[in-house]
């Protein structure tokens, strides 16, 4: 791999070397040629391969709160029951039911 970089500051004022501009945009096509040049290399000697990661199921509760005579219900999922178990502490909360589903109950 050749490297054709041209970089720093003090070679804009040198006398016979290639202008700013021109710099500028042999860098950008440089780096933008190399890198995949790079990448192509490092793949015949070993495969890359993305590393999954598992989705944290949601648990769904159905939640019902009564303030001032007045009952509403709400649809909500945590991540973590720790979660659930602190949005269970607020006031004003009558009952709540964990769905399978939420979907199928809604």
């Amino acid at each position: 791999m050749r490297n054709i970089y041209n970089k720093g500051d003090f070679r804009a004022g040198e006398y016979g070397k290639i202008s700013q501009e021109q710099r500028k945009y042999g860098n950008k096509k440089w780096r933008r040629t190399e890198k995949v040049a790079i990448e192509d290399q490092l793949r015949e000697v070993f495969e890359f391969r993305k590393a999954r990661k598992n989705r944290h199921k949601i648990i769904w509760v159905k939640i019902t709160k009564e303030s001032k005579g007045v009952k509403r219900s709400d649809y909500r999922g945590f991540y973590s029951e720790k979660e659930l178990t602190n949005a269970l502490k607020a006031p004003n909360i009558v009952r709540f039911f964990t769905l399978k589903d939420k979907t199928k109950n809604k």
